[in-house]
């Protein structure tokens, strides 16, 4: 797809895309010097396949899933880069919960609190270096309009009406920290 649209080839400005070798359990990160030759495609269909919804992508004869197995954000590898300040768009953490009353939302929620925390930590380590981190997660608001499966595209439209509310009210409130 991203081929066919016109964008087969790496960016001229530092590209990374994150993925998962699948047979290593190891963190890839294309575009990065040392990583596996890979086309701007293949990367970025790596970093989509999404265990469970996608089969793993094949680069080099090495299978990869998406990096977002490893980490939701990969804001670790920003640490020490020299960054005055970091934006980090954050789907999978959380600032805020509400109180889901399926089981499988329960689950869900308490997945979303091990993602945040990690991001906490990941978060902290950029910070330690000298660069402002400010993350974007959704609230309860959004957790609602989301539900239980992120994956239901029946509800994108209420979920991306909900995020362009409550990510204003956030940035305009100095709110883009994340609850753990």
């Amino acid at each position: 797809m991203v081929e066919r649209i016109g964008h087969g080839a790496w960016p001229d400005r530092e590209t990374w895309i994150v993925a998962m070798d699948y047979q290593t359990g190891r963190r890839t990160v294309f575009g990065q010097p040392g990583s596996p030759p890979a086309r701007l495609s293949e990367a970025v269909a790596a970093s989509c396949a999404i265990p469970g919804w996608y089969a793993p992508a094949k680069i080099g004869g090495r299978a990869y899933v998406d990096g977002g197995t490893i980490s939701a954000a990969s804001l670790d590898l920003l640490a020490g880069s020299g960054l005055d300040e970091v934006y980090v768009v954050a789907p999978m953490a959380a600032r805020g919960y509400d109180m889901p009353w399926s089981v499988v939302g329960q689950v869900e929620r308490r997945f979303r609190r091990t993602v945040t925390r990690q991001l906490h930590r990941e978060a902290a380590k950029v910070e330690a270096a000298g660069t402002a981190v400010t993350m974007l997660a959704p609230g309860p608001d959004d957790l609602r309009a989301i539900g239980a499966n992120m994956m239901d595209h029946r509800r994108r439209r209420v979920v991306l009406r909900t995020a362009l509310l409550t990510t204003t009210e956030a940035l305009r409130a100095g709110r883009g920290d994340l609850s753990a």
